[in-house]
């Protein structure tokens, strides 16, 4: 679950915005369940650049603010800077087993400039989706030096990302690891393969979809459809 504070509010990936009242400051209710809010308050300074409302609002929830349409925002401040010498460009790779590796880049701020939070904190979300995206190991950074370091001390044990630091060792079974790249050039070329799996369709089987408004299940033996189901539910509905 990724999420945020703002203020009073929490925005979250998915869910929207709660309001914070005079609950826990590490804990949200959304309906029936309750969720801890692990990452820090975003600033000021990055909700200027990054914060903004879709032209049609969420029924359920007025304020939600999108990651997409953060990031739209943010790129059109990039491209409004009239700063000379104000926006460079940091790149990451994400190397994964078999040899594939993420690639992906995002133009930021100087350090000195008003928009280096929303830099910050907009680089770690994208690497963060493309971790919980595709996976990795190792996380290798090229860029600015202070984004870069602040990114490292993100991506390590005890930073902001310290679950991601913490989850991968236990999927991948090799340490976590975070380097810093003097040059682009330096990073490895993103690469790509496709994966076949789930054709297999022997022996006893159970399929579950929980979905917005269903919920289905199919028993599948051999290849062959024994039973299935079509629930109707309402996520909306607290009962």
């Amino acid at each position: 679950l990724k999420s945020f504070w703002v203020k009073d509010t929490i925005f979250v990936a998915g869910l929207g915005r709660v309001r914070q009242g005079d609950a826990d400051p590490q804990q949200f209710s959304a309906g029936a369940m309750v969720y801890s809010c692990t990452d820090p308050m975003m600033s000021d300074a990055a909700m200027k650049y990054l914060l903004t409302r879709p032209a049609v609002p969420a029924p359920l929830d007025p304020n939600f603010c999108p990651f997409v349409l953060g990031k739209r925002h943010y790129m059109k401040k990039v491209a409004d800077c009239a700063q000379y010498g104000k926006i460079s460009e940091v790149q990451f790779a994400v190397e994964r087993p078999g040899g594939c590796v993420g690639r992906d880049k995002l133009p930021v701020f100087a350090d000195d400039h008003e928009g280096y939070d929303a830099s910050l904190f907009l680089a770690g979300e994208c690497i963060r989706y493309m971790l919980w995206q595709r996976g990795g190991f190792k996380l290798l950074i090229s860029g600015p030096a202070k984004i870069c370091a602040d990114l490292k001390t993100a991506y390590s044990k005890g930073g902001k990302y310290d679950f991601e630091a913490t989850t991968m060792p236990k999927i991948y079974g090799v340490p976590w690891e975070v380097s810093i790249v003097e040059k682009p050039e330096g990073l490895p070329a993103g690469k790509e393969a496709p994966v076949v799996c789930g054709k297999v369709a022997s022996g006893c089987r159970i399929a579950f979809d929980l979905g917005k408004s269903d919920v289905k299940t199919v028993a599948v033996k051999d290849g062959e459809v024994l039973d299935s189901a079509e629930t109707e539910w309402d996520v909306t509905n607290p009962d």
